[in-house]
């Protein structure tokens, strides 16, 4: 029997996402409301551990274990973008934790240990350096722009979070638990005339 290897929650999240990738990095995906269309995916170059080290102690911020493999995979990544509309959610790396957190002083505007890792659409990944942020830990918080008094706490650590994300289409499935059925049924009423365009129909509701 061979030896046991060692893997990670990451590597192997990765590695299944870009098998299915295409040449141009694309993927075709499924969303809300039958919505089926190409996705892009862009990873940026690695960190090194020892700019890891140095951000970390310069900015005064714990960086989580499982986020700081991600970023020596990958400084960065732009997900489930739209091929003419851009979007998508991003996963920041140095240089943009630094900008948000430093250049554009978040750091005065949200709680002491927060710092900001992803987005999308203005809407914003956190993680709580103040709770314990080692594996078995949930620190994740998602905000509507900086509105952190209303942030929803997402019981997933970084690994965790970013495998659920890739299976789930990059929908943000950590909101779901928080939609009740009378309202999943009023937002697809307001989105009846996207519907119409997209799927070539003049639709209405079964309900």
């Amino acid at each position: 029997m061979s030896k046991p290897e060692t893997f990670s929650i990451i590597d192997i999240t990765l590695a299944g996402l870009k098998k299915r990738l295409d040449k141009e990095n694309s993927l075709l995906i499924q969303a809300e409301t039958g919505y089926s269309e190409r996705a892009i995916f862009h990873f940026f170059p690695q960190a090194e551990e020892e700019d890891l080290n140095k951000f970390s102690r310069e900015l005064k911020i714990n960086l989580p274990h499982d986020y700081r493999k991600f970023l020596l995979r990958h400084n960065g990544a732009n997900l489930f973008v739209h091929p003419q509309y851009g979007g998508g959610i991003e996963i920041f790396g140095l240089d943009k934790i630094w900008q948000y957190y430093v250049e554009y002083d978040y750091r005065s505007l949200i709680p002491k240990g927060w710092f900001p890792i992803g987005s999308d659409n203005g809407d914003m990944l956190f993680v709580n350096s103040n709770e314990n942020v080692d594996r078995y830990s949930s620190y994740l918080y998602w905000t509507e722009l900086l509105f952190v008094d209303d942030a929803i706490k997402i019981n997933l650590n970084f690994e965790r979070w970013l495998e659920r994300l890739i299976i789930c289409n990059g929908v943000h499935f950590w909101e779901w638990g928080y939609e009740s059925s009378e309202q999943y049924y009023r937002n697809i009423q307001q989105y009846i005339k996207n519907l119409n365009t997209y799927h070539g129909k003049n639709y209405k509701l079964d309900v």
